[in-house]
């Protein structure tokens, strides 16, 4: 009995060490196995674009140019810092959203029934405003007309399309001369003298009957315009196209002068206009996240920077567009009350890169439209932006610079199509 006993008791003893050595190992593995935070590379410091680049308060301002001091992620759940120590020592200046400067429709956006998305799928959005009106005339310049076939024992209707429109080639400084319809959403803006002669000042792009688009800082001063002139490609031939009268002028509400940020107006004009071959609306461009490579400027501005007056025949160039991370740093040098944030989203750029910068739009070229050719309908073009400024004209590594049309579609479908 006490044989049997001493037996038990040890066999009791293993199986209590090997349950110790199991636990044990098994807390070692969970030691090796313990989730570390991901961490950025080292090489993050390196980057320019992920530092500070400077002590001026035009960087801290800058979204392009400011640094980063600190990133985050969710990770199952919990959210861990990627580096325990800022990569600057300097803290990161918040981008500042209520600047009366920066402050646009982009911000605090309504939401419309055109946006809400789809029920059967939620990744898809129904239409803009500006987009299905951009349709609509896609359907007004083609003219379909309904026929009747007369093939076979069962007649159908049939749709026949007649599409008429000017060719177009796949300020303007270093361009050459549009053909006469070739650009038929160029307006001209002016005031009419005394002698009953126009008296031309800025450019403009016609986007609906009664619409122009145009820079805000074409409205202001004693060149501000009362009149405009469509359907016609030289100023000097007063039989071609129609000359009406602006009824109104909406500028955005965040223009500041001398300033140039959210430099964009719309015109009311007192009769709305009939589209015909000369005169026909332009598109807006909808995407706001990408932008062609290349894209067309129209004008009838100075063809020489030192010139004294404006070309009379209406000039086009095709330039190249600018990364507006390129952009800030070439404007950041410079100390301008146009831009004393530096360049900022809401903005385009562009310039001849690839021609030594002799084209570039000028004096006389603001208002006008940075445009493509519409991919569906070579009648139609879009507008991606509109000539704001620039350092002189076609200055080598010193692009211009244009309002980003799609940044403020909100604020420009709620006025012309509420």
């Amino acid at each position: 009995m006490t044989l049997q006993f001493n037996i038990f008791t040890i066999c009791l003893i293993l199986i209590f060490n090997i349950a110790l050595i199991v636990s044990s190992k098994t807390a070692e593995n969970l030691n090796k196995n313990k989730f570390e935070p991901w961490r950025l590379s080292d090489n993050i410091y390196n980057n320019p674009f992920l530092r500070n680049s400077g002590n001026s308060e035009r960087y801290k301002k800058n979204p392009f140019l400011s640094n980063i001091s600190m990133l985050s992620v969710s990770y199952n759940g919990n959210s861990t810092e990627l580096n325990k120590t800022p990569v600057n020592s300097k803290s990161l200046k918040v981008f500042p959203m209520n600047d009366s400067y920066l402050s646009t429709s982009m911000q605090n956006k309504k939401v419309s029934m055109d946006k809400i998305p789809s029920i059967t799928n939620p990744y898809i959005y129904s239409k803009s405003k500006s987009e299905l009106k951009c349709e609509e005339y896609e359907r007004q310049i083609l003219g379909t007309t309904n026929a009747l076939s007369l093939v076979g024992t069962n007649p159908e209707v049939i749709t026949i399309t007649n599409q008429k429109c000017k060719t177009t080639n796949h300020l303007v400084v270093g361009g050459i001369d549009a053909s006469p319809g070739e650009f038929p959403h160029m307006i001209a803006l002016g005031i009419k003298a005394s002698d009953g002669s126009f008296i031309f000042s800025c450019g403009g792009t016609l986007i609906a009957p009664e619409w122009v688009l145009t820079a805000a800082h074409c409205t202001y001063g004693p060149r501000s315009p009362t009149n405009a002139r469509i359907g016609m490609s030289n100023l000097r031939n007063n039989q071609q196209g129609i000359t009406t009268t602006i009824n109104r002028i909406v500028r955005h509400p965040s223009y500041k002068p001398p300033a140039m940020y959210a430099d964009i107006a719309l015109l009311k004009l007192s009769t709305a206009v009939a589209f015909n071959n000369e005169i026909r609306p332009a598109c807006l461009y909808q995407r706001y996240d990408t932008v062609p490579m290349q894209a067309w400027i129209s004008g009838w501005g100075v063809t020489e920077f030192d010139a004294e007056e404006e070309s009379d025949q209406l000039q086009k160039a095709l330039l190249n567009i600018v990364d507006n991370i390129d952009c800030a740093i070439k404007y950041n040098e410079s100390i301008s009350i146009a831009i004393p944030h530096g360049i900022m989203p809401s903005m385009i750029c562009a310039g001849d890169t690839l021609s030594g910068w002799n084209k570039d739009t000028c004096h006389g070229d603001s208002g006008g439209p940075l445009q493509i050719p519409h991919p569906r309908n070579e009648c139609l073009f879009q507008v991606l932006g509109i000539t704001s400024f620039g350092q002189g004209c076609a200055i080598v590594n010193t692009p211009g610079v244009y309002t980003r049309v799609s940044h403020y579609l909100n604020w420009i479908e709620d006025i012309v199509w509420p």
